[in-house]
């Protein structure tokens, strides 16, 4: 605090992703003192376009960001689709998404946040709780003194395998896989408009607010090794996108794509776990609950932890607040959960595009 008023404690908070700096942002809001802790030797956000809904948006304002948000984001509209003929499926409620590179948004936050309250190379491997407080350790022997841990440090998170033993994580049982990348492209992107297809497969291809370009493939049940790379493993999926002669824009977009460029990966779960705070420690994002399908709201999902943990700590002592903090966290994500398995088994495009229509719309009218 630099305005002379006593800070209400001092929070750690585990992570310097974009959950764990909206956290950091939160808690400032509330009167906290706050020092990030990321475990890798810089600050670095991997990944490429990520959704965020208009809740989110509003959280992110609502943190001081609402002036520079149009500097990274792009209008995505989700209130059309298209099946592999290229009809256009119409879910005309559906609230309208944006996509921001994961990168620009991050390096926003550390803006926010100030690069001095960022510490890289601190990777949380213990705490110690006691009545007074909390002792952060790190590897290599340091200590740090809080009044508050927040594990937010990710799928692999250190914090929550301390606080809950046995709660590692591990690769979607169901095959759930997807590629996406970010370039430079010139050429015509078409109507942006999300396209669901054979072999529960779905994708888009949009443009970014710096220009380049973002694509996304992702595919349910996929299951035995590949035998191609990653970019041929995504050029053969475009073909379950795209049926007849026509154009097709994404095609054209993965073949441009450097081979080196194309990120890929298996998502991976966080087991439901029984309980998300102890006195002291608390968990956000993905470290609490990642999840599969992910449909494209793990990042507004996370911001969501860092507001509504902050709001609950402006407005009691960190006991009541954890305990208020899980209670509504761990309801909100069994029925995104019940969402998402739903979403996951859908039978046809349509029927994915309404239930995606549905959750979208709960998510956005539950919010806090």
């Amino acid at each position: 605090m630099n305005d002379g008023v006593r800070a209400r404690g001092r929070a750690i908070v585990a992570g310097a992703g974009i959950v764990g700096l909206s956290t950091a942002l939160s808690l400032r809001r509330a009167g906290f003192e706050v020092a990030v802790r990321e475990r890798a030797p810089q600050v670095r956000q991997t990944g490429a376009g990520l959704g965020i809904w208009q809740h989110t948006i509003t959280e992110l304002e609502r943190l001081g960001l609402g002036p520079r948000l149009s500097e990274i984001k792009a209008e995505l509209s989700f209130d059309r689709f298209r099946d592999p003929s290229g009809a256009v499926l119409d879910v005309g409620d559906m609230p309208p998404g944006r996509v921001v590179h994961r990168r620009r948004l991050g390096a926003l936050l550390v803006s926010a946040v100030g690069e001095e309250n960022i510490r890289t190379g601190r990777e949380v491997v213990d705490y110690t709780e006691d009545e007074a407080g909390i002792v952060v350790h790190y590897a290599g022997g340091d200590q740090e003194r809080a009044d508050l841990l927040v594990g937010a440090d990710g799928l692999n998170s250190r914090v929550r395998r301390r606080l809950i033993p046995g709660s590692e994580s591990h690769y979607d049982e169901e095959g759930h896989h997807v590629w996406r990348a970010v370039l430079p492209f010139d050429g015509d992107l078409g109507d942006g408009y999300p396209t669901i297809g054979h072999h529960r497969t779905r994708g888009t291809v949009m443009r970014l607010a710096d220009g380049s370009c973002f694509w996304v493939l992702a595919q349910f049940g996929v299951t035995g090794e590949f035998a191609g790379s990653p970019k041929q493993e995504a050029v053969a999926r475009v073909e379950n996108l795209h049926d007849g002669p026509a154009r097709c824009v994404l095609r054209e977009v993965v073949l441009a794509t450097p081979e080196d460029s194309v990120l890929d990966n298996q998502v991976a779960v966080v087991p439901e776990i029984p309980r998300w705070k102890s006195n002291r420690v608390v968990l956000a994002g993905d470290a609490a609950h990642a999840m599969s399908p992910h449909i494209g709201s793990g990042a507004s999902l996370g911001i969501e932890d860092a507001y509504v943990l902050g709001d609950r700590l402006g407005r009691t002592d960190i006991a009541s607040a954890l305990d208020s903090y899980q209670t509504d966290r761990m309801a909100r994500y069994r029925q995104v959960r019940r969402h998402a398995k739903a979403m996951a088994t859908a039978p046809t495009p349509a029927s994915y595009v309404e239930l995606f229509s549905r959750y979208l719309n709960w998510l956005n009218n539950t919010a806090a």
